[in-house]
């Protein structure tokens, strides 16, 4: 089932909330199965979002959980 723009929106908040690096990758497998390229594009828009309201440290973090996610994705 594909994800909405707006349940990606969601999840990428739920993922910035993680309290460490154990709830986030639980939150990621849990959700693995749902990301979709929706999600990705969604993730892109907020990463660029972020550095233009100067979050750069947060937008890198997005970034290197998307690279994190994305590689997951393809190792199933």
């Amino acid at each position: 089932m594909a994800m909405t723009h707006q349940e990606a929106l969601d999840l990428i908040r739920e993922l910035l909330k993680a309290p460490d690096e154990e709830k986030l990758m639980q939150i990621v497998t849990l959700n693995l199965p749902r990301i979709d390229g929706t999600f990705f594009g969604v993730l892109n828009q907020s990463v660029e979002q972020l550095r233009r309201e100067g979050k750069g440290h947060i937008a890198d973090a997005l970034e290197r959980l998307g690279d994190r996610i994305l590689r997951m994705r393809t190792l199933i």
